[in-house]
């Protein structure tokens, strides 16, 4: 579950209200210099540079937001789907002091059946802190070495990263990009008018470590992120669906998921700091 919400909390730098309309994809030629020429390569290239253009300032705008997210995941040797839901939460504008939380609530195996599933994930300088209440047990995985500066969700720097509100130059450094369309899913139900890119990792990239390829859905009317599929290098796809989002100031109980608090007395505490 680590690794997936690693991914999850990427996706937290930029969401957005959702009405209902349908999916649109752009024109199909990927901006590598390869494949397409002539008209057509020029108008999808200008396609992925205006949608990657407004996701990288509609990310720099946002200072904080909360959100429901459903998380589904296919294990790829067994066919098995398991869905969890929870609350995403974002804190801080763009940087190295941005605050990421995840809370998971419920899962729901392959079957429909649901059970309580209470876990919190939360990002900050540099460390993932993973809380487990039912376990009473606190893993901590130091993510940025000591000292170090750099966003954790800008590709080429941080160990989050996911092409998703980041820089358009980056992204391009990082992924060949091409315009698509998003795989059949049950979550898409009500998505509103969106623009999809598929983003392949490039070679000896960090990404291309552990991610075949992403696929991310951002809504047309805001330039903001709604929806993210990622294909792992074991061929297991994880979806990420956002929903009820607000943004702006956080309540009381989103602000409290951000703040690491010491664990309980009695509790098993796991600390895994960087090799020096």
């Amino acid at each position: 579950m680590t690794t997936h919400a690693l991914a999850v909390l990427a996706l937290a730098v930029a969401c957005s209200a959702q009405p209902n309309h349908s999916v649109v994809a752009v024109g199909q030629a990927p901006v590598d210099g390869t494949q397409a020429d002539g008209a057509q390569a020029a108008t999808a290239s200008t396609d992925i540079e205006r949608i990657l253009d407004a996701a990288e300032a509609a990310g720099a705008r946002l200072e904080s937001m909360a959100c429901t997210v459903i998380i589904e995941k296919r294990d790829a040797l067994t066919d098995d789907v398991e869905r969890r839901r929870g609350r995403l939460v974002l804190q801080g504008s763009a940087g190295p002091t941005r605050r990421i939380a995840l809370r998971i609530d419920q899962f729901i195996d392959g079957s429909g059946r649901a059970s309580e599933d209470r876990r919190v994930f939360v990002y900050r300088d540099g460390w993932l802190i993973e809380r487990d209440d039912a376990r009473k047990q606190q893993v901590e995985r130091q993510l940025v070495a000591e000292g170090a500066s750099m966003d954790p969700l800008q590709p080429g720097e941080g160990p989050l990263a996911l092409p998703v509100g980041a820089r358009r130059s980056e992204v391009l450094a990082n992924y060949i990009v091409t315009p698509d369309s998003l795989p059949e899913s049950p979550l898409w139900k009500d998505l509103p008018a969106s623009d999809v890119l598929r983003l392949v990792p490039r070679a000896s990239t960090p990404a291309a470590r552990d991610s075949k390829q992403l696929i991310v859905a951002w809504d047309r009317a805001t330039a903001l992120p709604i929806a993210v599929v990622r294909d792992s290098t074991e061929g297991d796809r994880t979806i990420a669906r956002l929903r009820a989002v607000e943004v702006g100031p956080l309540s009381d109980a989103d602000r409290a998921l951000v703040e690491v608090k010491a664990a309980p007395e009695g509790w098993t505490v796991d600390r895994r700091p960087l090799a020096p």
